[in-house]
């Protein structure tokens, strides 16, 4: 393994396998880089590449690349959570500490984490048993899983402009809205939108909340209001076999990051407008900067890491 300076980022190159990567801010401020690869969780130093710090992993981790989430609590702790075939695994994000190894018996699609109503802090994922709600400090279950109308696949939070939040859920037939922290009422009609593989929510400069995502087997993102459920303008064509998407603010416009076959694209999210410039990587995160500008971090299948800082 060898890492190196390019431009305005690092290059880490010799990694085995794919490298699914994750940057966020912490609470103190400090841009943080996680990789998962080959069943190993790795911190790295944002400006040298090197390595800082090995999280405990589980002994028989049945996936070799956890796709990772970051979650602030409110008391500045910092959890990472990632899915996998037998369940949820939660580590504790400033010790790599394992706080929960493969909980939920479930293969485990996707996993958000977020405030929701009343400051509370949820940790929510998808899988083939239902939806699951987990203790975010802990890892435990808060309910046996819930039934889902149809076989739920992705998830996202969404906090409204009045307050109340949403559990948004993905799946074959659509996305469906949430309230209640068990899901205890639909919210709104059903949004059609067939094959639903992915889901985030971002918030423009007014507050507004959008939902993103991945739809028709990986054909298109689209974006939604997560008030209305009116669609944003017309699906992005990506036309990938699994895609990834990740999201970021750069000079005030959010920008959509699409990432399959080790190409990661760029859009204008509001306007679904193509930028030129192209990275390599299949897996893709990213996060806005106090200055305006952006961090990316792609990974490709074949082991290597960059990250690209945006302005």
């Amino acid at each position: 393994m060898r890492s190196k300076k390019v431009g305005a980022g690092i290059e880490i190159l010799g990694l085995e396998g794919p490298v699914s990567p994750l940057v966020y801010r912490s609470p103190a401020g400090a841009t943080e880089l996680v990789t998962a690869c080959s069943g190993r969780l790795t911190r790295w130093d944002i400006e040298s590449g090197r390595p800082t710090r090995e999280f405990q992993v589980p002994e028989n981790a049945s996936t070799g690349t956890f796709e990772l989430t970051a979650l602030l609590l409110p008391d500045r702790q910092v959890r990472i959570a990632a899915g996998e075939e037998d369940g949820l695994c939660l580590w504790d994000g400033a010790s790599g500490r394992l706080l929960a190894d493969a909980v939920g018996d479930d293969r485990i699609f996707q996993i958000t984490g977020g405030l929701a109503g009343a400051g509370r802090t949820s940790l929510v994922g998808t899988g083939v048993k239902g939806l699951h709600l987990w203790n975010p400090v802990t890892g435990a279950p808060l309910t046996s899983p819930l039934e889902h109308v149809g076989d739920v696949v992705a998830v996202t939070l969404a906090k409204l402009r009045g307050g109340s939040s949403l559990i948004v859920t993905g799946d074959y037939e659509g996305v469906r809205r949430w309230q209640g922290d068990l899901c205890e009422s639909s919210f709104g009609a059903e949004i059609d939108a067939p094959h639903i593989d992915m889901l985030t929510t971002v918030y423009t400069a007014d507050g507004r909340p959008l939902i993103v995502g991945v739809a028709e087997e990986g054909e298109v993102v689209c974006r939604w209001d997560a008030e209305t459920g009116e669609e944003i303008g017309p699906p992005i064509p990506v036309e990938g076999e699994f895609v990834r998407i990740a999201t970021a603010t750069v000079s005030g416009r959010i920008r959509l990051f699409t990432s399959d076959q080790d190409v990661v694209r760029q859009w204008d999210l509001l306007s679904g407008e193509s930028r030129k410039q192209a990275f390599e990587g299949s897996y893709v995160s990213a996060v806005s900067l106090p200055d305006g500008s952006a961090l990316l971090a792609a990974g490709t299948m074949g082991g290597k890491l960059s990250t690209h800082r945006l302005v």
